[in-house]
């Protein structure tokens, strides 16, 4: 059993201290809430390698909340959703958001919507399907995407959804200067790499942040 003073809770308000941040005790609930059904479900689906509640918080929930700064707007894209991440702590954390979830994977699809059920998350659409044919009537002001794909196929497969005033969000590990470079002049111009430091881990984490995207937006 762990101690108290490592208890995945313990690892939580701590991590989300030292990123500057201030999360509700329903907040804190709702994401310990989300480690155990992940866990549950982890284990028949494969939702994650992870096997620990203390690795999913610090792997997963931490991870995912070191980019809550640099959302803006009121209204979110997670593309690839998966298992939640980093859509699902993000909402947690801000209530008031609107998000729309694309998973392309009908189990990961029920997973995502036993999750909004269960810890009585509003304000949250699961669409099962491909990104690349998703048309909505109001496009998002942020876009996010963790382990989606590399830049440039990223870019081709989301640049529909791009507008003047949107924020694109790309969750990387180590800087992808490769990837970078791969990409048309006027996307790369709009491109700012924003290092990431998750508590707990010793592991390169970097944003790449698409903004200021007249010259980049589709149409």
């Amino acid at each position: 059993m762990q101690g108290a003073s490592n208890s995945p809770e313990t690892r939580l308000r701590e991590g989300v201290g030292r990123l500057g941040l201030d999360l509700s005790a329903v907040a804190i609930a709702q994401c310990l809430d989300f480690v155990e059904l992940l866990l549950k479900w982890g284990r028949v689906h494969n939702l994650t390698a992870a096997r620990d509640a203390g690795d999913i918080v610090t792997r997963h929930l931490l991870d995912s909340l070191t980019i809550l700064p640099l959302v803006r707007g009121q209204h979110m894209l997670d593309i690839g959703s998966g298992a939640g991440f980093p859509a699902f702590p993000l909402a947690i954390a801000r209530p008031d958001n609107r998000w729309v979830l694309i998973e392309a994977r009908q189990k990961r699809v029920s997973f995502l919507e036993h999750v909004i059920r269960r810890l009585q998350l509003t304000g949250i659409t699961v669409i099962n399907g491909r990104v690349e044919d998703y048309r909505p009537k109001r496009l998002s002001d942020t876009l996010v995407m963790r382990a989606f794909a590399p830049l440039p196929e990223l870019v081709a497969s989301t640049r529909h959804l791009w507008h003047a005033r949107a924020t694109v969000i790309a969750m990387k590990g180590k800087e992808p200067f490769e990837e970078l470079k791969a990409l048309p002049k006027e996307v790369r111009d709009c491109a700012t790499v924003v290092p990431l430091a998750v508590p707990g881990l010793d592991a390169s984490r970097h944003a790449v942040v698409f903004s200021n995207l007249s010259g980049a937006a589709a149409g």
